[in-house]
């Protein structure tokens, strides 16, 4: 029994490292959230530049620092990544729609998600096990019932994203409608990216690795709807990703003993 407990707890170095790189990107967020409740030059200029009504920065600062809350509590620091996923995909796309360079714009969300997964990855061997490829796939639900339920509903919430997928090739907006909400040039390479995410969410090996870029894809598109003013559309994506991961915690053990809360 001694023998297994130390085999599955990291080391030292692996575990200092893990907590410095969480702590670090933690107070970058933090400063990143608080600055949102001002009306300070770098506030004012974001806004302006990625088309944000001013109105909706609080808001953003206040979903910040939820996901932040979850992410520094350990026993429930994987929900707040996973929902942080969903937040950086949400600047990702922003940054997209108004053509922002990529290394030094659209792709910084990238950095900092790195940091929060490789905090926790670098800590915890649960999510080690999980992420980029599941190494144990005999965890199961607790009940054939629960094994079913989450089946179908990861089925149906992946469905959904297939169909918007087959859309993106087929849909011919009619003449005179208003400009879409996003590049059209970007259309098609959307649809690749959605049936590339459900493949990975198909494949037992890598479905919560395709469940969290999932998750960023969907934080995207639910950021570019919140900015067009979409109202209540904008949830479409939000229960999309709430059923994938629905479904996944239905009828995975591991899952279950990390989210919501760590055991």
């Amino acid at each position: 029994m001694t023998v297994d407990v130390q085999s599955g707890s990291p080391s030292k170095a692996r575990l200092y490292t893990g907590y410095a790189m969480s702590g670090v990107i933690a107070l970058f967020l933090l400063m990143d959230a608080v600055m949102k409740f001002t009306h300070s030059a770098p506030v004012l200029e974001s806004s302006r530049q990625l088309e944000i009504p001013l109105s909706l920065t609080p808001v953003l600062g206040v979903i910040a620092l939820v996901c932040l809350v979850l992410y520094i509590v350990p026993a429930t620091a994987v929900l707040g990544a996973i929902l942080f996923t969903g937040y950086l995909g949400g600047a990702i796309a922003i940054h997209v729609r108004v053509g922002n360079p990529l290394f030094t714009h659209i792709l910084f969300p990238i950095y900092v998600a790195l940091f929060l997964w490789g905090g926790i990855w670098l800590r915890e061997r649960r999510v080690r096990e999980l992420f980029p490829v599941v190494h144990d796939t005999a965890s199961s639900a607790r009940s054939k019932a629960a094994l079913y339920s989450g089946y179908t509903i990861s089925f149906l919430a992946l469905l959904l994203v297939v169909l918007t997928a087959v859309m993106k090739f087929t849909y011919t907006p009619p003449a005179g409608s208003p400009p879409p909400v996003f590049p059209m040039e970007y259309v098609h390479t959307l649809g690749y990216t959605e049936f590339a995410l459900v493949a990975l969410c198909l494949f037992p090996r890598t479905a919560f690795f395709g469940a969290v870029f999932l998750t960023g894809y969907l934080g995207g598109a639910a950021a570019v709807g919140l900015r067009a003013g979409e109202g209540a559309a904008t949830m479409v994506p939000v229960l999309i990703g709430a059923a994938v991961w629905a479904g996944y915690w239905l009828r995975n053990a591991q899952v279950r003993s990390i989210i919501p809360v760590r055991r």
